[in-house]
């Protein structure tokens, strides 16, 4: 506890928890000066006066009767006036300030302290939400940093000319937030299965953009999935014997199907064999029509369910889920060039020093 001090006759008085300086007058009985210490040094030590049982203390109340203050004997302390200001000599205006000083650094620090621990807590959630969500309604697709390979892979599903004959040069991609698919023909379980498997993973993965199987609604569905024998191919397809499946589309700039998704598509078109296949291979189509579905043509990485020719993924893969992001994302937009694609994709390369 700190003391007052006279500096003339040596008497101290030890305040007590709840007291302060400004309780008291600043002058002693004896009319000497009152000094703060915060202890008791040794210079005093011929003058000190314990205020035990030689210095009784009276307890008086200061306003209400709550409020309580020590009072010193009369050859000591009285207490002050309410309205009377204390004041202090030099050495006691000094300590006072040090005091000052300790409690304003040891507030700053409490602050710096607070402030950064709201900074690990806003950074935290944001790794968190991003990983929880993946990539979901938190997610800003145009923010994400994709490898070389990632990147033409992309470049290669999205403009390549394939091995039909087909070239894609310019952006192909829907530009509506849900798009209503009806399945149509004879579809098994395990087909159902595999298509609301990839459809899932869409959702989960791409911004702003959902796939929904709407069979109830009466209106003209956004994309149709037929589950059909190969002898019905003919009535959509010139070869319809060379393949397991196809799609085509309708974008903005025709009113007919065909098959370049070039453009704003609105309406596409899915035919998936069922004869002459096995489950799996069937599985594989599946998801293999779908992402061409949404616009992404061949390539000739194995590591992707559009690979031409490539290993039967039944499921997309990782990289597949990155393409996609990557076409849907804000700032490219449908009939965007290469050139314009590469400006924009250059910038979301992902460094490595």
């Amino acid at each position: 506890m700190p003391y007052l001090v006279c500096k003339k006759c040596g008497g101290y008085y030890q305040l007590q928890e709840g007291e302060s300086p400004d309780d008291f007058y600043d002058k002693c009985n004896c009319g000497g000066d009152l000094e703060y210490r915060v202890s008791l040094g040794e210079e005093s030590s011929s003058h000190r006066e314990s205020l035990g049982e030689e210095s009784p203390i009276h307890r008086e109340s200061l306003g209400d009767e709550s409020s309580t203050v020590e009072l010193l004997e009369e050859e000591f302390l009285n207490i002050k006036s309410l309205e009377e200001p204390l004041i202090y000599d030099d050495d006691t205006a000094q300590a006072d300030l040090g005091t000052n000083r300790n409690h304003s650094t040891s507030n700053l620090l409490r602050i710096s302290l607070i402030i950064g621990v709201i900074i690990l807590l806003i950074i935290s959630l944001g790794l968190i939400t991003t990983k929880n969500d993946s990539y979901g309604v938190f997610n800003s697709n145009e923010n994400e940093k994709y490898s070389d390979e990632e990147i033409n892979t992309f470049m290669e599903s999205a403009f390549s000319a394939d091995d039909y004959g087909n070239s894609y040069d310019k952006v192909g991609k829907w530009n509506i937030n849900v798009v209503r698919i009806r399945v149509m023909g004879s579809p098994t379980p395990e087909d159902l299965k595999t298509l609301n498997k990839a459809i899932d993973d869409i959702n989960a993965n791409v911004k702003d953009f959902q796939l929904k199987i709407d069979d109830k609604n009466q209106l003209e569905a956004d994309m149709e999935i037929y589950f059909v024998p190969h002898s019905e191919f003919s009535q959509f397809s010139i070869n319809p014997s060379k393949v397991d499946g196809f799609t085509e589309w309708k974008v903005s700039i025709s009113g007919i199907y065909g098959g370049n998704s070039a453009g704003e598509i609105f309406k596409s078109r899915i035919f998936i064999g069922i004869d002459g296949l096995s489950q799996k291979r069937r599985s594989h189509v599946i998801v293999h029509e779908l992402a061409h579905g949404l616009g992404l043509h061949h390539n000739h990485n194995q590591n992707s369910v559009v690979c031409i020719n490539g290993p039967d993924l039944t499921e997309l893969s990782d990289l597949d889920k990155t393409m996609i992001r990557i076409l849907y994302r804000k700032d490219l937009q449908p009939y965007m060039s290469r050139s314009q694609v590469e400006t924009i994709l250059n910038n979301s390369r992902r460094s490595f020093f």
